[in-house]
């Protein structure tokens, strides 16, 4: 029964301490969205019965929704990105050895821990601007800032991820033998 958990202890996670807090922190940041998520499919379906039962449905639902849902997105990725759960095309990689394929894959992870520092820059440089002017949402009137600052979070441990994965298929490339 342990071996269903999405938690149990696999060859794929980190072994050091520090592996083991940045995953703690990338689950719990991957259960908040996962909360996020069912806090929104509640309101979906309180929005659903409020339309057809009384015909008013709650005010502000796709707001809500879109907001909600852009920060659970972001929440899940540093875990993603932890246990190298991205979408790869292997075919391409099959006839490279282990140490090319390893240095394939930190390059690649290289590649997404510069991604999420620019979207961290950028997100948290749109949420100053939000600030400053006040933007709010059309129908509920929620300034716009505070869901991009709950955002900028998520890249940052989506780029500490990237660091620890970029780390660990260099050790590994330098340790595969060579062709």
């Amino acid at each position: 029964m342990n071996e269903s958990s999405p938690f149990a202890e696999r060859s794929d996670q980190p072994c050091r301490f520090t592996g083991r807090l940045l995953q703690w922190a990338c689950e719990g940041l991957a259960l908040a969205g996962g909360l996020i998520l069912l806090l929104l499919m509640g309101l979906s379906l309180a929005s659903l019965l409020g339309r057809k039962l009384f015909a008013t449905p709650v005010q502000g639902d796709i707001e809500l929704m879109e907001i909600g849902m852009a920060v659970a997105v972001a929440a899940f990725l540093p875990l993603c990105e932890l246990h190298g759960k991205h979408i790869r095309v292997e075919s391409f990689t099959l006839r490279l050895s282990a140490r090319g394929r390893c240095l394939l894959d930190a390059c690649a992870h290289g590649l997404c821990l510069l991604a999420a520092l620019l979207l961290a820059w950028r997100t948290s440089l749109q949420a100053w601007d939000n600030f400053r002017y006040g933007d709010v949402s059309i129908l509920l009137s929620i300034p716009l800032w505070i869901p991009l600052l709950l955002i900028v979070p998520s890249l940052l441990l989506l780029a500490l991820a990237s660091a620890w994965q970029v780390g660990r298929h260099w050790a590994a490339s330098r340790a595969a033998p060579e062709p």
